[in-house]
């Protein structure tokens, strides 16, 4: 939560911001003691806001094709989505995560209002939510970190019939390549499943992109060039894909 709120602030401070997220620098600053991404942590931080960037895209466009509606922000940590889109007074806006982390979210922001306590593992999780309205479910940096069982409750509870899912996910060779390294192993973190695990639970796919090639195009100079390079391998240019999800 705390590495993703950190690459935000840098990226917005960066001469060319690919996010651009005003509120993350606010927000960190009023972390007791903020991380040090290192270099193996820091090099991420153009995937993650480009991966961010177009979330928020994709979910400005939904939200102006329905002035009603419900918004799930599953796993919401820190992030400062519903103030960078500022949803209109028809839009039922939750930021879901667990308890200690929407603590933290309230004391951290002057207006908490969406900060909703929810396991999004538990089924009784989703009762709390509208039904009745066209919903949006955003999953950002969550389902790889969950088990497939988890992964199919997010999918069988969260979207109710006419919704629309937003998740990224990894390549199945990605978690044993993501174990290996250091600061999410002194985390006691890792990834748990992949796109493969949500495939065989999702509804009906309507669109794919490659964060790869979206972190390539976002930025310049050696980045650039080497994330081009990288996703030359095909296997690599689909490490982690941004897929849109729709339940009929």
């Amino acid at each position: 939560m705390l590495w993703t709120l950190t690459m935000h602030a840098h990226d917005a401070a960066s001469e060319r911001p690919i996010l651009g997220d005003r509120y993350a620098a606010d927000l960190l600053a009023r972390v007791d003691d903020p991380p040090d991404l290192g270099l193996s942590l820091g090099g991420n931080t153009p995937l993650i806001c480009a991966r961010a960037k177009l979330i928020d895209d994709i979910a400005r466009g939904w939200l102006a094709r329905h002035d009603e509606a419900v918004v799930l922000h599953l796993g919401c940590g820190l992030d400062s989505r519903v103030l960078r889109l500022d949803p209109g007074p028809g839009v039922r806006w939750f930021d879901v995560d667990q308890e200690p982390v929407i603590e933290l979210r309230r004391r951290l922001y002057d207006d908490s209002r969406t900060a909703t306590v929810g396991d999004v593992t538990d089924p009784s999780s989703y009762r709390q939510f509208p039904a009745d309205l066209p919903r949006l479910v955003i999953a950002e940096g969550l389902l790889m970190y969950l088990d497939p069982a988890g992964v199919r409750t997010v999918v069988d509870r969260a979207l109710t019939p006419g919704s629309t899912l937003v998740a990224d996910s990894v390549a199945p060779w990605v978690p044993w390549v993501a174990g290996l390294q250091p600061a999410m192993r002194a985390a006691d973190t890792g990834f748990r499943s992949s796109t493969a695990d949500l495939a065989r639970v999702a509804p009906r796919l309507v669109d794919e992109l490659s964060l790869v090639d979206a972190t390539a195009t976002r930025t310049d100079g050696l980045t650039s060039t080497f994330v081009r390079l990288f996703a030359l391998v095909p296997p690599a240019r689909n490490a982690m894909v941004l897929q849109t999800y729709e339940r009929p």
